[in-house]
């Protein structure tokens, strides 16, 4: 990134930065402003050059290793959005979803809605871009990545697994609120994927029809998989001569069935085949569905 300094007529004097691609990426989906790229970064490099002296298409770059001067730095609240041309490779979600609100909110309990509901969305995101002839192939090789080395042992890892979900689905299908009303009733429009949205609500909505047959589904197999030490067990470590291999391939894809999950063999796939980090995907799906759907279920959150 770079911005143009105060220079002579005969000079074109800019600042730039190196930027991480989770930050470039942080800057283009508008969470980041670009003052954040040139001060908050703890890894980065900051170089000046003259543009005027661009010889074939290349400059010189001089590092600078001085803080940089205020009046250098880039002005607070300048996002993505200020710049007067378009990224021709950014491609931002153009599709909508309102989610109509009421009742009493605190701001965890939005918070907490707003992280499962978009770890359901960006899972359901990851398993259908997989196979969508539009999608390049790394971004592909990238959600292949995310599913073959999650480990699937301990609470973290699954953390780090929905976490990594947003950069590795294209640029079209993340999430970015809109719009809020707070008022009750109000609003939150959140732009993203038509399709999944659609696949979103479809299985949210399933799963309230199904809670009660769902959540004995889910204790039980729960209760096998703990007693007998999967949980504990990397994925990786699960072997196809283990005595359990079919019971857990048989009741884990039962489970995703009853729930309504689309595109099951897409992501018995993602996890190469491999039945016990298929099971703990779809136990720690059953679970951020769980959260995000009490939220209907209590008539603080609905689909407009």
């Amino acid at each position: 990134m770079e911005k143009r300094l105060p220079s002579k007529t005969e000079e074109a004097q800019f600042i730039a930065t190196t930027v991480s691609p989770r930050d470039l990426d942080a800057y283009m989906d508008g969470h980041v402003d670009l003052r954040y790229l040139f001060t908050y970064p703890a890894t980065r490099a900051e170089f000046t050059f003259d543009l005027m002296k661009m010889t074939d298409n290349k400059v010189m770059m001089v590092p600078f290793e001085e803080n940089i001067p205020e009046e250098w730095l880039p002005s607070p609240r300048f996002f993505c959005t200020s710049h007067t041309e378009d990224d021709p490779e950014s491609e931002n979600p153009r599709d909508e979803q309102m989610l109509t609100v009421d009742g009493e909110w605190d701001m965890p309990d939005f918070g907490e809605f707003y992280s499962k509901y978009s770890d359901v969305y960006y899972f359901l995101s990851a398993s259908h871009s997989f196979t969508d002839e539009t999608v390049d192939l790394e971004k592909k090789k990238a959600i292949k990545k995310t599913f073959v080395h999650t480990p699937f042992k301990g609470g973290f890892s699954y953390v780090h697994f929905y976490g990594m979900l947003p950069a590795v689905v294209p640029r079209s299908e993340r999430l970015r609120m809109d719009k809020i009303k707070y008022e009750s009733p109000g609003y939150v429009n959140v732009n993203g994927d038509a399709e999944t949205f659609l696949e979103t609500k479809s299985i949210i909505k399933s799963f309230l029809e199904n809670r009660i047959v769902l959540r004995k589904l889910y204790s039980d197999f729960y209760d096998f998989l703990s007693k007998r030490r999967y949980l504990a067990m990397a994925a990786e470590d699960f072997l196809p001569a283990d005595v359990s291999f079919a019971y857990i391939d048989g009741t884990a894809t039962s489970l995703a069935e009853k729930m309504s999950l689309p595109n099951i063999d897409i992501s018995k796939s993602l996890t190469e085949g491999n039945p016990l980090a298929f099971a703990k995907i779809v136990l720690s799906l059953y679970r951020r569905l769980d959260d995000a759907s009490k939220f209907f279920a209590q008539g603080r959150m609905n689909f407009g």
